[in-house]
C-alpha cells in the first residue's frame, strides 16, 4: 500500500463525506503505520544528539562534553564526528569516546565503542568525518542510564569546532 494524495476536488467545503474519502484517509493511515513499524524493525536511527560542539576554551580538566540520560531503552547504532577545521595544527590526535553508566559517577562509565574515535592531525583534512565502530555487546542502553561523549586527547592549541552525531534505534 502506498500513500495517495487526496485531491482538493473531493474534499470541497459543503460536499458530503463519502466512503471514498474515508477509505483514502484510512489507507493513508495504514501506510503511515506500516512505514513507522518498518523503521522500528529495520533499525532506523533517531538522533539523540546531532550538534556542533565548540572547543574554544576547552580544558583537559573538563573532558566530558555531552551527557544524555535515557528516557527509554534503546540501542546506539551510530557515533560519528566531523572535524570542521584543524586551524593549521599538523600534529597530535583528537580522541573521543562514547560511554555509558548507570549514573554520572566517573568510575562507572564504560565505552560502547570497539575503539575510541581518533583524528590524527598529521593526516586528517579539514571537514573530515569519521564513523566509530559500535560494540554490539555494549550498545544497549536502558532507561535512566547515562551516555556521555568524552574527549580523552586534544592536540595542543586546538580550539575549533566538531560536529557530533549519536544515533539510536
Amino acid at each position: 500500500m502506498a500513500f495517495i494524495a487526496i485531491e482538493n476536488n473531493i474534499i470541497k467545503v459543503g460536499d458530503p463525506i463519502t466512503k471514498e474519502i474515508m477509505d483514502l484517509i484510512k489507507d493513508n493511515f495504514d501506510d503511515l503505520n506500516t512505514r513507522v513499524s518498518g523503521l522500528s524493525v529495520s533499525g532506523g536511527s533517531i538522533y539523540i544528539f546531532n550538534g556542533d560542539v565548540s572547543l574554544i576554551g576547552y580544558s583537559a580538566l573538563h573532558q566530558d562534553i555531552f551527557y544524555y540520560k535515557a528516557k527509554q531503552d534503546f540501542s546506539v547504532n551510530e557515533f560519528s564526528v566531523q572535524l570542521f577545521s584543524k586551524q593549521g595544527i599538523t600534529s597530535g590526535d583528537l580522541v573521543l569516546d562514547l560511554q555509558k553508566a548507570s549514573n554520572t559517577n566517573d568510575a562507572n562509565f564504560s565505552t560502547i565503542l570497539t575503539a575510541p574515535l581518533s583524528f590524527n592531525f598529521s593526516s586528517a583534512a579539514d571537514y573530515s568525518s569519521l564513523p566509530a565502530s559500535i560494540d554490539s555487546g555494549a550498545n544497549n542502553i536502558t532507561t535512566s542510564q547515562v551516555l556521555r561523549v568524552k574527549i580523552t586527547n586534544v592536540p595542543a592549541g586546538f580550539s575549533g569546532s566538531i560536529l557530533i552525531n549519536v544515533g539510536a534505534a
